[in-house]
């Protein structure tokens, strides 16, 4: 059977990604698996801008759900 796909967009600052631990505070994590998917564009690159240092990228996933 064919998946689902769409795309997710993660927050990259040098090697780490953005993160939500549990309690909603926002962190960051080494792996992408671990990192905050944003539905949009947008909303990655407010949450950036919130929370990330300068010289961040904004990283689009496809991601395929079976």
């Amino acid at each position: 059977l064919e998946g689902i796909m769409m795309s997710v967009y993660v927050v990259k600052t040098g090697e780490q990604f953005l993160c939500t631990a549990e309690d909603g505070d926002i962190g960051m994590a080494p792996a992408i698996e671990d990192a905050t998917s944003f539905g949009s564009y947008e909303e990655a690159e407010k949450a950036a801008n919130t929370h990330a240092d300068p010289g961040y990228e904004i990283v689009a996933v496809c991601v395929i759900r079976h």
